[in-house]
């Protein structure tokens, strides 16, 4: 084990790496999205790396155990002997392990100085190369030096998985919110107005247009959804975004305009019954009514006294009342707060709603196709440039062309047309395997008569359709007619009969 003041040296060494590859990687100028997010991702990664090691150098400082104050003790009174045993350790280890291979720690850290898109731009050069070398048209081209352009990046495959699975379809990568399901909860809710997806994208934060007595049970389950969905998305579309901090500040707030009301309690509110009424004139024939006078004796009762005990418990369910108030204030004023900081997005949010509610059917199933992100604001620079794009490949998610090792991976040189779907042409088995699960291609099995089971998928052809579906109706029949047939019953001689013949045995009594 090493010393304390080694572990700390460690530590300090560790800190000073961390630090220096975060400023590798705020250097780079990076304009894809995708890379950008990416980076953050990393970023949020060695912070808290740096706050592991911080922590345990605070540990080793405050040497709550005493370890470091017994080491300093036996190096000082010990003189050399501690050293040079300690030395010993170190070479027995070594002749123990000869063959140990000690990789420098600083390799770890050189893939966070290169920048992934110039790796990018290398690679896609390299297959330029060749292709142009097995087409012939160079013959000079060769691939020297393909060993040198294969430079480790921050972005690994692993990366790339990861962010795939991160997002939904609709959230793109972290540039819209995706609130689907949060619409269906509020939809729930009692007396909520019937809004559409994108009349509730610009109201779901005005929480005062919902009736207060429709404020129940289901209405925090949703408020608790926006919240959930909202800090999530925060930690994974901007890692680096203090969020305890908007909260914190926003609590501040919130406590601040919340005092003055924080003696108002509810005027048509039974303390006793924990009821509230919406009218004076039910409340005032509830506080009359025998069922209220019971429970009123009924609390006097458990609390072990008379009409004092009793007006304690009912200023207890008043103060109970009030708390689950503020805390329900609270989470409407918190989810307010989240939305202004994400009003860009959900303004873009509600902008890509727009444009994808005028596509037609074909257009957005191509667009799903495709897989083409939208290019904002920030990729502007790379918009003015004119695309090089000899081979016609299709455009990846940055718009521009994708390698083609990729292309020729997935196989998007070859073209599959489905009838069924308006002789639509996908590119790749992927795709067109794909395309069966859509509601594009189930729409259109439901128009033919036919169901879009299992057993359709891979038949593109109409015709062949029709023919599978009338084969299967005609299998269906021949099996429920040969039912009798296959069905076998044994009488008590052991004699075997199917099942017609032996209920006409039966029946005359033979059996």
């Amino acid at each position: 084990m090493d010393s304390i003041v080694e572990q700390q040296r460690q530590a300090y060494e560790d800190v000073e790496r961390l630090e220096q590859a975060i400023v590798d990687l705020m250097l780079q100028n990076l304009t894809k999205h995708r890379y950008r997010l990416i980076r953050e991702q990393k970023i949020n990664g060695l912070l808290e790396q740096i706050q592991s090691r911080s922590k345990h150098l605070l540990d080793l400082e405050t040497d709550a155990l005493g370890l470091r104050a017994k080491e300093s003790a036996a190096m000082a009174d010990g003189g050399f002997d501690e050293f040079y045993a300690r030395l010993g350790s170190i070479g027995n280890y070594h002749r123990r392990n000869p063959e140990l291979v000690v990789r420098p720690p600083e390799l770890d850290f050189l893939k966070y100085k290169h920048n992934p898109e110039e790796a990018d731009e290398k690679r896609r050069a390299r297959a330029a190369r060749e292709l142009a070398s097995a087409q012939g048209e160079d013959p000079a081209a060769d691939v020297v030096g393909d060993e040198e352009d294969e430079t480790e990046t921050f972005i690994d495959e692993a990366d790339e998985r990861e962010l795939e699975t991160m997002f939904s379809g609709e959230e793109r990568f972290g540039r819209y919110v995706d609130l689907n399901e949060q619409h269906d909860l509020y939809l729930n809710i009692k007396d909520a107005r019937r809004l559409t997806y994108l009349e509730y994208l610009a109201e779901f934060a005005k929480f005062a247009d919902i009736p207060r007595k429709s404020k129940d049970a289901k209405y925090v389950e949703y408020l608790s959804s926006l919240r959930a969905y909202f800090e999530g998305f925060f930690a994974r579309s901007m890692p680096l975004f203090n969020l305890a901090q908007a909260a914190r500040e926003s609590r501040a707030v919130f406590e601040a305009e919340w005092k003055p009301a924080a003696a108002s309690a509810g005027d048509l509110f039974c303390a006793a019954c924990k009821r509230e009424f919406e009218k004076e004139t039910t409340f005032a024939a509830h506080m009359g009514s025998r069922k209220h006078q019971k429970t009123v004796e009924r609390l006097a009762k458990e609390s072990g006294g008379g009409a004092a005990a009793a007006e304690h418990a009912q200023q207890r369910n008043i103060e109970q009342k009030q708390a689950a108030e503020r805390e329900l204030a609270w989470l409407e004023r918190l989810v307010q707060r989240y939305a202004e900081i994400l009003a860009d997005k959900i303004q873009d949010t509600r902008s890509n709603v727009q444009r994808r509610q005028a596509l037609t059917e074909h257009e957005r199933a191509q667009e799903q196709l495709d897989d083409e992100p939208e290019q904002l604001g920030d990729d502007d620079d790379d918009q003015g440039e004119q695309l090089y794009n000899p081979l016609n490949l299709p455009l990846g998610w940055d718009g521009k062309p994708i390698p083609f090792w990729l292309y020729k991976l997935h196989g998007l040189g070859v073209k599959f047309e489905c009838e069924i779907c308006g002789n639509t042409v996908y590119r790749g088995r992927k795709a067109f395997e794909r395309h069966f699960q859509e509601p594009r291609h189930a729409t259109n099995m439901r128009r033919l008569g036919i169901p879009n089971t299992r057993q359709f998928h891979g038949v593109a052809s109409i015709e062949e359709a029709l023919g599978l579906w009338e084969r299967i109706q005609r299998d269906k029949k021949q099996t429920t007619v040969n039912a009798d047939t296959f069905e076998e019953f044994e009488d008590s001689e052991g004699n075997v009969f199917n099942k017609k013949t032996y209920l006409d045995l039966k029946r005359q009594g033979l059996i």
